[in-house]
C-alpha cells in the first residue's frame, strides 16, 4: 500500500440521543461518525460519492473492514473534533484513519478500509466487485502527499 495524506476535520456537539443511559456515546455512533467523516472528506476534496457514482457508474465505495479503539469516554454535550485522513491506498482500496478529539485529547481512534465498487447485473440482480481506483483519485492522493511534505 502507498501512503497518502488527504484530511478533513469536522466539529460536532454530542447529542443526547447518541448516548447510553450513563450519558456516554453508544459505540455504534462512532462508526456512523466515521462514515460521515469519510463522506465529508471525499466531497471536500472533489470526490463526493454521489458525483463519483454518476461519473464512473459505480456502486460507491463500501466498507470491507473497520476498527475502533476506545481510549476515553465521550459524553453528552461535549464538543468533538473528528479528523479523517486517507493514510494508505492499494490498487483497489483505500484506508481512512479517524481520530475523535475532545479538548485536544484523543478519545477514539479507528479506521475504515473501503474499495471502489463496480457494479454488474447477473441472475436478475446487481452485484458489486472491486475496481482499480480511478487515475484522477490516485493522482490527487499522490499530489496531496507531495504538497504536505513540502
Amino acid at each position: 500500500m502507498s501512503t497518502s495524506h488527504f484530511t478533513t476535520t469536522t466539529t460536532r456537539v454530542v447529542e443526547w440521543g447518541e448516548c447510553d443511559p450513563a450519558g456516554i456515546v453508544f459505540y455504534p455512533n462512532f462508526y456512523r461518525w466515521f462514515d460521515d467523516g469519510t463522506q465529508t472528506m471525499m466531497a471536500e476534496h472533489g470526490f463526493g460519492q454521489a458525483e463519483m457514482i454518476k461519473k464512473y457508474n459505480i456502486a460507491g465505495f463500501p466498507l470491507i473492514e473497520t476498527h475502533a479503539e476506545f481510549i476515553y469516554p465521550v459524553r453528552w454535550g461535549q464538543q468533538v473534533q473528528l479528523e479523517s485522513t486517507v493514510i494508505e491506498r492499494s490498487r483497489k482500496t483505500f484506508k481512512v484513519c479517524h481520530k475523535v478529539h475532545v479538548s485536544h485529547e484523543t478519545c477514539v481512534e479507528g479506521y475504515e478500509i473501503r474499495f471502489w465498487a463496480g457494479k454488474k447485473f447477473e441472475n436478475g440482480g446487481q452485484a458489486i466487485f472491486a475496481m482499480e481506483l480511478p487515475r484522477d483519485f490516485v493522482d490527487y492522493l499522490v499530489r496531496t502527499v507531495e504538497e504536505s511534505s513540502r
